[in-house]
């Protein structure tokens, strides 16, 4: 008990992230269909780090190597530590609501509608999202040994972005397009009656809320870089932050007259 108290003031950044994606997507799907995709989520980014961090490991995100230099602080599984996989669902959460609310639609059109040409199409540019936010949070968490991250993990043979592999990028795709062919299963129906009152009630929140999540996340990294003198980094992160507007502005639709 006394370390799971200790894993959740030591990371409350993560679990504060983790908990609104689970409220936004539960607004939209229900509470239950909303866990259980937090959980395969997590099963899936799990296993990816663990396969690529093992001695030996590559795939899909290149090898690293975890430190258990927080061990007694925070809650490990295996040698990962539990809060690390917990990211991969709060951002796809807020990767494809942004991206959604540019094309018109809502987070749980891109669930549980009809998977055709514009749902592609959607799930497309939110993979782009998903992978550049990862561009910015990444180099800063290289940098944990001088902030309150601490330092976790390494790649040893260094990378080209800031010491950060290309392949790790390229793994974030792989796990997203997996979390994504997932998450559109069909999961247990909503109450729909329930949730059409909600959608009707709230209708900015599902809209706006993956927006300032992804928004929230992207700001408290780019802030850490800041933070550290890393200008370098805090200038290629507003860029990759236009990107993602640039991209999310590029999905827009223009009105059927």
């Amino acid at each position: 008990m006394h370390l799971l108290m200790s894993t959740l003031l030591f990371r409350w950044y993560v679990f504060f992230f983790w908990g609104i994606g689970l409220i936004l997507l539960s607004r939209q799907t229900d509470f239950f269909p909303a866990l259980t995709r937090f959980v395969f989520a997590y099963l899936i980014a799990y296993g990816c780090e663990d396969a690529s961090s093992q001695p030996d490991g590559w795939f899909p995100f290149g090898h690293y190597t975890y430190l258990p230099t927080t061990r007694g602080q925070e809650i490990w599984i295996g040698h990962l530590p539990l809060m690390d996989s917990l990211s991969f669902a709060f951002l796809m959460v807020a990767s494809l609501g942004t991206m959604a609310m540019f094309q018109g639609k809502r987070l749980r059109d891109a669930l549980t509608g009809r998977i055709d040409r514009d749902t592609v199409d959607l799930w497309t540019r939110a993979l782009i999202a998903f992978v550049l936010i990862d561009v910015v949070i990444d180099p800063v968490s290289l940098r944990g040994n001088r902030w309150f991250l601490g330092q976790i993990y390494y790649y040893p043979d260094g990378g080209g972005y800031f010491g950060v592999p290309l392949a790790n990028f390229a793994g974030w795709a792989v796990v997203g397009t997996l979390i994504l062919m997932v998450w559109s299963l069909p999961f247990p129906p909503v109450r729909k009656i329930q949730q059409q009152a909600v959608v009707t009630s709230f209708s900015g929140i599902d809209h706006w809320g993956p927006v300032f999540l992804y928004a929230s996340v992207f700001l408290f990294n780019l802030s850490i870089a800041v933070y550290l003198g890393e200008w370098g980094l805090g200038m290629a992160d507003i860029c990759v932050g236009l990107l993602v507007f640039f991209t999310g502005v590029c999905c827009r639709r223009t009105p059927k007259a």
